[in-house]
């Protein structure tokens, strides 16, 4: 089968999970013997420079000006809309939402990654926008594919779309999963790791309150932020209104340590976000034996499981009760630990491929 991805995602990140998961899923399409490729004349992302030249087009820049970005969309489009007049793809599979179509002779389907902007709309300063570019997408698509199944069942809800148009392909993680846990002093064993976006919906203002209410969490553990972020005024107040010392907080990237060495240095993750359409740091910590605490929002659930601990992410008092919990008892944390690298074989970049392709099958049939 000929399949297409095109730019929109490309074009914007330069590393994140949505260009992540399209790397990912489209090596285990090459891998099943489809012919895939990545369409972005001019890109910025990472992922897409460990693509083979036989599998891609597109010219990487270091650095492209966010105030050039419809100039570079406009190129992009042009030039993917030519390619596949010329490639005649079964299948273009559309990265991100966007008003602009490949015209009625071709196939496509395009990935909604979540409900956020319709459920928490305060958080975004464009929201009625997202909100209207999410719907042109979702009905000019010939097919639907959601990360989860929170994420279609909340599509359906806000948008109206036809359940029959959905399916549902679960995401996965690059990382390795190890074969077990090994008895071995950690690093940052006096640590609560808390990965990702710390602004919005992503909640760290709750742990950061929960963390100032317990005693036990301040004298005996420190929370490490990991994402590159710089510390804002705002959570600096935060932090000095809720009696944390500022040294008890560390802020690290990939320049410090990288993702797998923390999942497996700490002693637990924490994921406070009010809404996840997925929730990848969760299943990377299973993989990794890092126990995980989570928040019940979105469809983390649907990540995690029954047998991790959850919590109210609105909730600080029940967030620092179960972190105490989880961080006082080594039967506990050995039972999560247990469980996460039985649940983490349930995801995989393969599976995960499987389901895409039928769609893209099934779509081909209709």
């Amino acid at each position: 089968m000929r399949i297409i991805f095109d730019y929109k995602i490309f074009y914007q990140q330069k590393v994140g999970g949505i260009s992540n998961y399209f790397y990912n899923l489209g090596n285990e399409l090459l891998n099943l013997n489809n012919n895939v490729k990545f369409i972005c004349p001019i890109h910025k992302n990472k992922y897409l420079k460990l693509v083979k030249n036989e599998n891609k087009k597109g010219l990487f820049f270091k650095f492209l000006p966010s105030n050039g970005l419809k100039i570079f969309e406009n190129i992009n489009h042009i030039s993917t809309n030519n390619f596949i007049n010329n490639f005649e793809p079964n299948i273009v599979h559309e990265t991100y939402y966007s008003k602009k179509n490949y015209g009625k002779k071709v196939k496509t389907v395009c990935t909604f990654y979540d409900m956020i902007n319709e459920i928490f709309p305060k958080y975004f300063n464009n929201s009625a926008e997202i909100t209207e570019i999410k719907k042109i997408t979702a009905k000019r698509a010939d097919k639907i594919l959601c990360i989860s199944n929170k994420t279609k069942e909340d599509l359906i809800k806000y948008f109206n779309v036809d359940e029959r148009k959905i399916q549902v392909s679960l995401l996965s993680s690059g990382f390795e999963k190890i074969k077990f846990v090994e008895n071995k002093k950690k690093k940052f064993s006096d640590c609560i790791l808390f990965v990702g976006s710390r602004h919005g919906y992503k909640n760290f203002e709750s742990l950061i309150i929960a963390y100032g209410k317990s005693n036990y969490l301040k004298n005996n553990f420190r929370i490490i932020s990991y994402g590159g972020e710089k510390l804002s005024k705002y959570e600096l107040e935060i932090i000095k209104k809720n009696n944390i010392k500022i040294e008890n907080i560390l802020f690290l990237d990939d320049n410090d340590f990288d993702l797998p060495f923390l999942y497996s240095n700490v002693s637990a993750l924490i994921y406070p976000s009010l809404y996840e359409g997925f929730g990848i740091p969760i299943l990377e910590a299973m993989k990794l034996g890092c126990p995980v605490l989570s928040s019940n929002g979105g469809a983390l659930k649907e990540v995690g499981g029954e047998g991790i601990e959850y919590f109210d992410p609105l909730n600080t008092d029940e967030i620092s009760t179960k972190l105490e919990k989880i961080l006082n008892s080594e039967s506990l944390i050995k039972n999560i630990v247990d469980y996460g690298l039985k649940r983490s074989n349930e995801f995989s970049w393969k599976k995960c491929a499987e389901q895409t392709l039928k769609v893209y099958n099934n779509l081909q049939n209709e």
